[in-house]
């Protein structure tokens, strides 16, 4: 079996079906319930058919290496059903299956809501923005008097603000394990959603950069859309396009903000490709290579694979790839579900653009079907001779002049699913240094799909396969030498602190 199936670099992450199923998303303006016992009635319904659903097509569930998984699966129904007497909105629906997706502790894993535009969309703020940086919570954009960006929160209504993060936020979404999820979800402490779980804090307390304490009370009000520049600057900076660009002339940026790309996207990943290759004797001559990883939210490996082979040389990262992954195996669970998706992933693959793909998906499918029509409940990816004769086949070309300028890779605390698997990659190559955040981890469980509860009104993810001695073990994250944890995330304060570090 070759790397390229074993390192998953053909995957298809969440953000991929959020993007490709966008239409799907958006709930039907069907008649919704008109009262507190209707919601919680609903509430308790979807709850039971997302465990019902996950049970039936997620891989844990015959998976030898996690034998606790039927406990956590009912754990996580229960955690939801606890909560449904409580329920009396749409808001208290939303925030029961935040609860059961949470309990799982997987970005693969769960279900998620989407609520129809005739229930209004709560975003309360006390008129500041927070973020993560580090070990602590910032204001980092205020129009709140007495409140300046740079003043760390310490605490709000007497506890810590690190307990409020585990039992307010973390109990409904992403993991207080992962350091890239305080990151990613810091800023949700100080948002009002509406969740009639988490009542609005009252009073906070600020440290100034004098060290002098301030206690504020704050005053929620609806977030106003000026503020939103700010709040999109602040998670990630700016978002720079596909592509290839000299921030300096001697610093080359390669900015790969999806690797779930719509069809304008997928042009401009044409164009990169064609660019880096007619660039690549200037590459070699760069003072550094930046590997813009901001607001990337996963997708397919595919573009990152193709990144890393035009610049080390596609037969240099097969082979380390290979060696990498050798012992790793990829067990398809072949449930109904699974199968018929797999299966239609090869015309997705096929609109893409992604021919070289075409024989690997399709035997993959296959196999799914095999294994379904004989009532086992894996496929294991190059376990028959029909599937190695579909292999991708390796590239025979000549190695090309060694890359051997400083690459520099930004990592976003987000940065999980096929973001992870580009690190996995480019980390393979001692001339790469990570930069920027701690990124999110995964579990071994991925290429996820998404599938209705029969309300229409949340949607349960699942993922279609299991890794088997992966390298990089389940919950694992990457840890950047060259931090960045400034509130400023702007294209042009991390090129100066890569500028900063190339001459030390």
């Amino acid at each position: 079996m070759t790397n390229r199936m074993k390192t998953g670099a053909y995957s298809f992450a969440l953000a991929t079906l959020l993007c490709s199923l966008c239409t799907d998303l958006i709930a039907s303006e069907q008649a919704l319930p008109t009262s507190a016992q209707g919601w919680a009635e609903l509430a308790r319904q979807d709850i039971e058919a997302a465990y019902q659903i996950t049970a039936e097509n997620h891989p844990g569930m015959a998976d030898t290496q996690n034998p606790n998984f039927h406990r956590q699966l009912l754990q996580a129904k229960t955690n939801g059903l606890l909560l449904v007497p409580q329920v009396n909105s749409a808001y208290g629906y939303k925030a029961v299956i935040e609860r059961f997706s949470s309990s799982l502790q997987d970005g693969h894993a769960g279900a998620f809501v989407e609520l129809p535009d005739s229930v209004k969309q709560i975003r309360r703020w006390p008129g500041f923005h927070a973020v993560w940086r580090g070990d602590a919570l910032w204001v980092y954009y205020s129009e709140q008097a007495g409140v300046s960006a740079g003043m760390q929160i310490v605490s709000c209504d007497g506890k810590p603000v690190e307990r409020l993060m585990k039992d307010r936020v973390f109990a409904y979404a992403g993991q207080e394990s992962q350091p890239g999820h305080w990151w990613s979800y810091g800023s949700r402490l100080l948002l009002d959603d509406g969740n009639p779980f988490n009542k609005p804090l009252q009073q906070c307390q600020f440290l100034k950069a004098d060290n002098a304490v301030v206690d504020l009370r704050l005053n929620w009000v609806e977030r106003p859309e000026s503020a939103m520049q700010y709040v999109k600057a602040a998670y990630n900076g700016d978002k720079l396009p596909v592509g290839l660009s000299w921030q300096q002339k001697d610093i080359a940026w390669i900015a790969m903000p999806t690797f779930s790309p719509d069809p304008d996207e997928i042009k401009l990943y044409e164009t990169l490709f064609s660019s880096l290759e007619q660039q690549r004797p200037r590459l070699l001559e760069a003072k550094a290579i930046v590997l813009d990883l901001r607001h990337n939210q996963g997708g397919s490996s595919y573009w990152s694979h193709q990144i890393a082979g035009i610049l080390w040389g596609k037969p240099l990262v097969e082979r380390k790839s290979t060696a990498l992954f050798s012992r790793t195996e990829v067990w398809w669970f072949a449930s109904r579900g699974n199968t018929d998706y797999v299966k239609s992933l090869y015309d997705v693959l096929k609109e893409q653009g992604q021919t070289e793909s075409l024989p690997w998906i399709q035997a993959v499918g296959q196999g799914m079907q095999k294994s379904l029509d004989k009532g086992k409940s894996f496929y294991v990816e190059g376990s028959d001779s029909e599937t190695d004769m579909a292999q991708v086949q390796q590239h025979k070309t000549a190695d090309l002049p060694t890359l051997q300028a400083p690459v520099y890779v930004i990592m976003p605390g987000q940065c999980a699913s096929a973001c992870l698997d580009a690190v996995d990659v480019f980390t393979l190559f001692e001339n790469t240094k990570l930069a920027g955040a701690t990124s999110s981890a995964d579990s071994t469980y991925m290429d996820v799909r998404v599938q209705p509860v029969p309300s229409g009104l949340a949607k349960v993810i699942i993922p279609n396969k299991v890794y088997v001695n992966r390298p990089r073990a389940n919950g694992q994250y990457y840890t950047p030498t060259l931090a960045h944890n400034e509130l400023d995330w702007s294209t042009q304060a991390l090129l100066e602190k890569i500028a900063a570090d190339i001459e030390e």
